[in-house]
């Protein structure tokens, strides 16, 4: 993968194909795992496997799409105020399933650890001295064969797809989403990065997994173009392209 100590000059439109290939692929090992991404219901185990590359899959996605927006400065302001004249007439259509996005921001972390009201944490040990129990049945541990709903993972899956298919189209509606929080910021804490502080979701320490180095490179990737203003390339064409054209 990348060394950023080593690169003097880093090729993004490379960097950002590499990393799109390799999520691709990722992507099309998890849809053979859930069944092409349209059943409702999956083994436990099966899902938890799923979930455990796509959680870190999502946040290098995420931290891509942040590249993305550098490179081609699709900043907060790009975007210029239409007139009441331009806008379009909005036409009444029939109500239809809407599709899945893609969440743009991280989970932020949570500092309560305090219980959650109403969330009982195991039966009390209660004890009577006339000799009668009462009976407490113990619910069974489950199993990963146990058939559990996956409507919510194959929308994710869905999302998912639909963002690495458009990486420009989602750096572009980051940049709106970063336009109306900085005009909503307040001093009740809204925040403006998509990247939460720390570790990214879905970090492990020692991971072996194929998605923990792409994971791994894009977050550097991610800092690096923001910390280092100074090596972003030179301005690419507002096609909606982020691949140089053909000569």
């Amino acid at each position: 993968m990348f060394d950023l100590k080593k690169e003097n000059v880093i090729d993004w439109t490379l960097a950002i194909d590499r990393h799109r290939d390799a999520l691709l692929r990722m992507l099309a090992a998890l849809l053979v795992l859930a069944g092409g991404g349209a059943v409702t219901m999956l083994p436990r185990g099966v899902r938890t496997e799923i979930y455990r590359v796509l959680r870190p899959a999502e946040a290098a996605l995420r931290r891509l799409i942040v590249v993305v927006q550098d490179v081609q400065e699709i900043g907060p302001g790009s975007a210029k105020p239409r007139s009441v004249r331009d806008m379009p007439v909005k036409i009444p259509r029939p109500v239809s399933p809407r599709l899945p996005v893609f969440a743009l921001f991280d989970t932020r972390k949570r500092f309560d650890f305090s219980c959650t009201p109403g969330v009982t944490r195991g039966n009390p040990n209660i004890r009577f001295f006339d000799g009668y129990d009462p009976v407490v049945v113990q619910k069974s541990a489950p199993s990963p064969g146990d058939p559990v709903n996956a409507e919510r993972l194959c929308r994710r899956l869905q999302a998912f797809q639909r963002a690495l298919e458009n990486l420009p189209a989602q750096a572009r509606r980051l940049g709106r989403w970063q336009r109306k929080r900085a005009a909503q910021r307040t001093e009740s804490g809204k925040y403006f990065s998509p990247m939460r502080p720390g570790r990214p979701p879905g970090h492990r320490h020692r991971g072996k997994h194929p998605v923990d180095a792409v994971l791994r490179d894009c977050h550097a990737l991610a800092l690096y173009i923001r910390e280092h203003p100074d090596h972003k390339p030179p301005r690419r064409p507002r096609d909606g392209s982020i691949h140089p054209p053909d000569t």
